[in-house]
């Protein structure tokens, strides 16, 4: 029994957990969307553009280990190629689906719409390739082995990869026999035991180790293994601003935020004084390493990636799920001498009148629920979250390698549409909100209600904290935030407007449950939380 190309896609989502297709509709791939809204568990959710998709694929993909992005081919691509580029920077596996012109088009060289009119097919392929682990544009003779090829590089490297379906071929009858077999990594047993003891022998004489915790433990889902091996070893653990969150931040062993000496001296000192240092899945970018101020990796350091790791000179080719089994087992028959966490102390709180970032983060922090999915974009958002001291079971989502502000507002939609348990709160400023605002009405269209505090402080503050804080271009038009969100919002919608922190504690602590609640905190245009003011001081000093 045979089925078309489109059904034999939806299937291969499915089985990776992928229920919703994030995306914007166009001629060239209609019949792709008609033939995959017919496979059984498999929700189209459709957005006002094309970049906004992608930044709610992107927070889908980190919850769910796939997301799927479908656009129609040129204009549809090219519009989102920006959220692409962000999920490949912060190792996010998205797949993108473009539906493309017919193939006897392409042959003929034809001068087709959404084209350049030259009859080249394949230039927006090519930008593609640079940011994509795996490209395929599907043939007839190749086109299960290509799905499963593009969906097995996303889902082992966890980074972006492109799939090309022409119009054609949406309908073309294939072979569902792969199907049989879900896609996996492919372990190496010869270079697991390699690695595993190489670090048996850095074990061996290692008195003081510490784990340093990245993002890539988030993207495999491995928090709890990785807190386990911790805690039957006895080795604290430090985690990345990219990976707050992931430990919860109350564990003994989770001794605070590591980037260098720019956020925390004592996890600074802890990593300089280990004599065995475990990085699993970190990026030394200027922002994670404080700008640069990190311990750099050096024979006692072993390194996980995500498809290799890496101890000195040496690498192992292992999956990064394989490389913290290997390393949860070596735990397992160790103990080392515990080192006590410091208290990570909760902002103080005051009763302050007036609304200023200091102020702001001791509300949020004294309100902030359990078991909630935090947002931050860029700015002034993502360093005042940063300075947190997060509950218990704090999903937390931000870019900050990419940095690409306008983000966490499309991506509270991917997350709650991920993970319905969660109720989301965004934190984004009104500089940020300006770039993809009108993904509020897909949030409300899907039934979600999340909590949103919008900082208004009219511009970007983040950039007036780096440079010239009075340039003009820094400032951004007035809008009316509360009549807009009630204009895009066809629901109920709960919205205030603070001014002061009382006026902030009373509106966070009357948000109803039931409706989405849209927060316009006012405040002075040259505040910053302190991480960002330290964030510009290691800035400018690089600059000099």
């Amino acid at each position: 029994m045979r089925m078309n190309l489109a059904e034999y896609l939806g299937r291969r989502l499915r089985q990776a957990g992928v229920e919703h297709l994030f995306g914007v509709p166009g001629d060239f791939n209609l019949t792709l969307l008609d033939h995959l809204n017919e496979v059984e568990g498999l929700a189209w959710v459709g957005s006002p553009n094309e970049l906004g998709a992608g930044y709610a694929a992107d927070a889908y993909a980190r919850t769910r280990g796939l997301a799927a992005l479908v656009t129609t081919y040129g204009v549809g691509e090219l519009s989102c190629i920006n959220a692409v580029a962000g999920s490949a920077a912060e190792d996010v596996p998205v797949v993108h689906v473009v539906g493309s012109p017919r193939t006897a088009a392409v042959q003929a060289g034809r001068l087709v719409h959404h084209t350049l009119a030259d009859g080249v097919f394949d230039r927006f392929e090519h930008a593609y390739r640079q940011i994509s682990v795996a490209v395929e544009t599907v043939t007839a003779e190749r086109a299960t082995e290509q799905i499963d090829a593009v969906l097995l590089a996303a889902i082992t490297h966890r980074k972006p990869a492109y799939l090309s379906i022409p119009q054609d071929l949406a309908t073309l009858p294939v072979d569902p026999a792969p199907l049989a077999t879900p896609l996996a990594p492919v372990r190496d047993e010869a270079a697991a035991l390699r690695l595993r003891e190489a670090l048996a022998n850095l074990f061996e004489d290692a008195v003081r180790p510490v784990l340093v915790v990245g993002h890539l433990v988030a993207r495999f889902g491995l928090g709890a293994q990785v807190l386990q091996a911790a805690r039957s070893a006895g080795i604290p653990i430090v985690t990345t601003l990219a990976a707050k969150g992931v430990i919860d931040e109350s564990d003994p062993l989770n001794h605070g935020v590591y980037a260098g000496t720019m956020v925390d001296a004592r996890s600074a000192q802890l990593v300089a004084q280990a004599d065995l240092v475990l990085e699993l899945g970190t990026v030394a970018s200027d922002v994670l390493s404080g700008f640069f101020t990190h311990r750099p990796a050096d024979e006692r350091t072993l390194q996980v990636h995500a498809t290799f790791s890496q101890i000195g000179e040496t690498s192992y080719p292992v999956h990064f799920a394989d490389a913290v089994q290997e390393l949860a087992a070596l735990c397992s028959g160790v103990r080392f001498e515990s080192v006590a966490a410091p208290i990570n102390p909760l902002l103080p709180d005051h009763e302050d009148e007036e609304l200023t970032q200091e102020n702001l983060w001791r509300a949020v922090q004294s309100w902030l629920p359990e078991g909630t999915a935090l947002l931050a974009d860029t700015g002034t958002a993502f360093w005042g979250a940063a300075s947190l001291a997060f509950p218990d079971d704090t999903v937390f989502h931000a870019q900050p390698i990419w940095n690409s502000i306008g983000y966490a507002l499309p991506a509270t939609l991917g997350q709650g549409l991920a993970d319905p348990s969660r109720r989301p709160v965004l934190l984004i400023g009104d500089g940020a909100a300006q770039m993809t605002v009108q993904e509020l009405s897909t949030i409300a269209r899907y039934g979600l209600n999340p909590v949103i505090l919008l900082l208004n402080n009219a511009g970007y503050t983040i950039e007036r904290a780096l440079q010239s804080p009075k340039a003009g271009y820094n400032d951004v038009a007035p809008w009316n935030w509360t009549a807009l969100a009630e204009s895009l919002v066809q629901t109920p919608i709960h919205t205030r407007t603070v001014k002061t922190t009382t006026e902030l504690r009373a509106a966070l602590e009357e948000a109803p449950s039931d409706q989405m609640v849209l927060i316009e905190a006012v405040l002075d245009p040259f505040d910053a939380p302190p991480l960002l003011r330290r964030l510009a001081e290691l800035n400018n000093a690089g600059a000099e």
